[in-house]
């Protein structure tokens, strides 16, 4: 692991253990076992961490997304193996342990941190709004659910609910454990699917 690695690698412990602020670059490089100056050999300040945090993490996140036209012969098999088929993926990439750390930074820095603020905001919440509308719009074109209800309001309802779960995990029940977490994550994620799924589908 290089020196830059090692500075990357110790900024997500701290951060998620003590947020953004309450780190600094000389606690950062004690960690690491080298001089404060050194850090500036590898990022220029702080900031240019962070950014490399949330630059890491939606990379990771979107890297293996299904592409439309897989979740198309997806949901031909049937509804519920395309629906695995993408919470296996999260669920998978979400357990790193480093995607976790990484989650807490963002939703803990998300009340205070402008740059932070608006990375939830675009790269998180309305990237996945708009994944989650295509796909509810693509189950329209395939009459498996009514063309009554708006794509949108459908992804909103389905997506609002696993970011509150987040929530609950990261910081109102904080620590808890991840594994179990994971679990219940997941079958209260395909839980609520299949209800809005059965409350708008066409018989």
């Amino acid at each position: 692991m290089t020196t830059k690695e090692k500075i990357f690698d110790v900024s997500i412990d701290l951060f998620s253990q003590y947020g953004y602020d309450g780190v600094s670059i000389r606690q950062i490089a004690g960690e690491v076992g080298i001089k404060e100056s050194s850090i500036y050999n590898h990022y220029p300040s702080k900031e240019s961490i962070i950014d490399e945090i949330l630059n890491y993490y939606i990379q990771e996140m979107t890297k293996e997304e299904i592409p439309l036209a897989q979740a198309s012969k997806n949901l031909d098999v049937s509804f519920e193996y395309f629906y695995k088929a993408g919470l296996d993926l999260y669920i998978s990439k979400l357990s790193e342990d480093k995607m976790m750390k990484i989650t807490r930074i963002i939703l803990i820095e998300s009340y205070h941190n402008e740059k932070i603020k608006d990375f939830v905001k675009v790269a998180i919440i309305e990237h996945a709004i708009r994944g989650w509308s295509e796909l509810f719009d693509l189950m329209k074109e395939k009459n498996l659910i009514n063309n009554d209800y708006e794509s949108v309001q459908l992804a909103r309802s389905f997506y609002y609910y696993g970011l509150f779960l987040l929530i609950e995990h990261f910081i109102i029940n904080y620590p808890e454990d991840d594994e179990e977490f994971l679990a219940t994550l997941a079958k209260k994620s395909q839980q609520h699917m299949e209800l809005i799924y059965n409350s708008v589908k066409i018989e």
